[in-house]
């Protein structure tokens, strides 16, 4: 296992991040403990990365960061599907761009899983997410992780135990937790050592659940067909896709940003351009493209 000080190294801003992500718990149990999206941890978990062909859309702005971003560690949400109104409105930018690229793939589902990122830019899911229903922005994993959600309450009980001087909340590990984040706020370097050892610990219980969990991770990267909600008949309005070390093969500028700027022989940020004055037409395209 790695020290604190390397994972440091991979990522310097975790600890004030992370020290709030990690210990807020506000639904019961293990619901919303913070399962990493780690390019290092998956690296030594998976050594064979599964390598696809993504979509993410972004503004003028973020494609400039993006492009520094290629072939790195750091991970950004990108997407197999989206339909057209999505890419007017954007996804948490104000949009008119989509990066075509080739990515590894770090996890991937049918919906918006809401994969948060911290300040260095690498992503959690919360435990609910894997285990949710894949109609319900989930990953369907609940039948194949009982152990590992065993597992990860043992981790945590053990490193409660370790470090609270007082765990009164015993044997509720999610109360117990929330009081140990706070007991420690103000000692930065007990925080560490407490981070450190859920990465550390986090990691072994992945590694031993390793299986089942490439399954959830990686399965739809391999289908990219969006699902139908039985109940509503609805499908959600693009799939999420976590990735790293991309590479950026083509801009594809939208309606809401194309005229007077560009014309078809432009680039953008030394990247070639498709120029649409329909989105449907580039949401049809995207849908060819990435199979």
């Amino acid at each position: 296992m790695k020290s604190f000080k390397q994972h440091l190294k991979e990522a310097p801003a975790w600890t004030e991040s992370l020290s709030v992500m990690l210990f807020d718990l506000p639904r019961a149990d293990l619901a919303d403990v913070k399962i990493p999206l780690s390019p290092s941890i998956f690296r030594r978990i998976w050594p064979e990365a599964v390598r696809s062909r993504v979509f993410h859309l972004t503004d003028l702005d973020g494609l400039g960061k993006l492009k520094k971003m290629q072939g790195g560690k750091r991970s950004v949400s990108a997407f197999y599907n989206i339909n057209s109104s999505s890419i007017g409105d954007g996804i948490r930018t104000y949009g008119g761009y989509i990066a075509e690229m080739d990515a590894d793939v770090l996890a991937a589902a049918p919906d918006d899983i809401g994969s948060q990122p911290d300040k260095q830019g690498r992503r959690w899911l919360v435990w609910s997410t894997l285990v949710d229903p894949k109609t319900q922005n989930g990953m369907g994993g609940k039948s194949q992780l009982g152990g590992m959600y065993r597992d990860i309450n043992e981790m945590m009980i053990e490193i409660i135990m370790e470090y609270a001087d007082d765990p009164k909340f015993m044997p509720n590990v999610n109360k117990s937790w929330i009081a140990l984040g706070q007991e420690y706020r103000n000692e930065n370097k007990i925080l560490s050592q407490i981070i450190r050892d859920y990465l550390d610990g986090m990691e072994k219980v992945m590694k031993k659940h390793s299986k089942p969990l490439k399954s959830i991770f990686t399965d739809y990267a391999f289908d990219k067909e969006l699902m139908q909600d039985p109940d509503s008949g609805d499908f959600a309005l693009w799939d999420e896709v976590v990735v790293n070390n991309f590479k950026i093969k083509k801009v594809h500028v939208t309606q809401e940003v194309l005229f007077p700027k560009y014309r078809q022989d432009d680039d953008i940020e030394g990247f070639p351009i498709e120029l649409y004055t329909d989105n449907g037409d580039l949401a049809d395209y995207i849908t060819r493209t990435k199979n």
